[in-house]
């Protein structure tokens, strides 16, 4: 022991002897940013948007789209194609359905998407849920091949259409908030949310709906009124746990200008529980980034 503390003086005292001619002629100053994700996505798709045209000469008919896109599964994922916007144009009737395809090396998914669109006529579909369309379809990793088949038939007159099919992919998720066209929608009925006025208002379908395929799904419509126009007009929605405060879903959605209204109108799906639903609105004179809520109760 004793042998030992004398060598470690004796090696202090030369670094010290050998230091001792130096002086400080500058700093070596180390700083960083560590911003390291705790995991990649669950799922990709590439491209993340796939263009289809669709030109229908006939009343009734279908056509198959191979290999359209790839969708990328890192890890076990829930994934739902979900149709959210449509716009029309001209005068014409339509019932548009679709099968999805998911193909790999080792697995192959497929979705049914009856009534993808219907305008002008009837559909009818059997009233069970789809998983993948109704609800999240768990789906292996894997890089799958995407291929659409679409079907059509009572069509007739002149016209365009716009359909935009939502892939929407996640780990367990609890809810989602997916943008819809506020094209056609009709509110009557629907329920004001408190605090609402005459220059910003927030509407909801229904405050109490029933889970089907384990998700109650509800649509909610945000407007507000300004004669001048808003640079950044943006809706922030939020759907929260009530009870434990968690912000489960979160959609920053922007508003185009309608004469002197921005709106926004999204589609909610959420397992049962009770929610907060909260929306901020764009900021101006008369509303300054106001946010106003409503009560969603999913029951089982």
């Amino acid at each position: 022991m004793m042998k030992a503390l004398i060598s470690l003086a004796v090696v202090l005292a030369v670094a010290a002897a050998s230091l001792a001619y130096l002086s400080s002629v500058g700093v070596i100053s180390i700083e960083g940013t560590v911003s390291v994700p705790e995991s990649r996505e669950a799922a990709s798709v590439s491209p993340p948007v796939i263009e289809l045209s669709l030109s229908i000469s006939n009343s009734s008919g279908e056509v198959v789209e191979e290999g359209v896109g790839v969708l990328r599964v890192e890890k076990e994922a829930e994934v739902i194609f979900k149709p959210v916007t449509e716009v029309v144009s001209g005068d014409l009737a339509l019932s548009l359905s679709g099968e999805m395809s998911l193909t790999s090396s080792t697995r192959k998914y497929t979705i049914p998407m009856p009534c993808l669109m219907t305008v002008n006529t009837t559909c009818y579909r059997v009233m069970m849920v789809i998983p993948g369309y109704d609800a999240p379809l768990k789906v292996s990793p894997g890089e799958y091949s995407i291929s659409l088949k679409l079907k059509w038939d009572s069509a007739r007159g002149r016209g365009h259409f716009k359909l935009k099919i939502l892939v929407i992919a996640g780990s367990g998720g609890r809810a989602y908030i997916l943008p819809l066209t506020t094209d056609r929608v009709d509110t009557t009925g629907w329920v004001t949310a408190k605090g609402s006025t005459r220059t910003y208002s927030l509407l909801i379908e229904k405050q109490v709906v029933r889970a089907c395929g384990g998700y109650g799904e509800v649509r909610a419509l945000a407007w507000l009124f300004s004669p001048n126009e808003i640079k950044e007009a943006k809706y922030l929605f939020k759907l929260i746990d009530k009870y434990s405060g968690e912000v489960i879903a979160e959609l920053k959605l922007p508003a185009p200008r309608t004469s002197t209204y921005y709106e926004a109108l999204v589609f909610i799906k959420a397992r049962p529980g009770t929610y907060i639903l909260e929306v901020t609105y764009p900021s101006t004179e008369e509303s300054k980034g106001v946010t106003l809520s409503a009560e969603l109760l999913v029951k089982e």
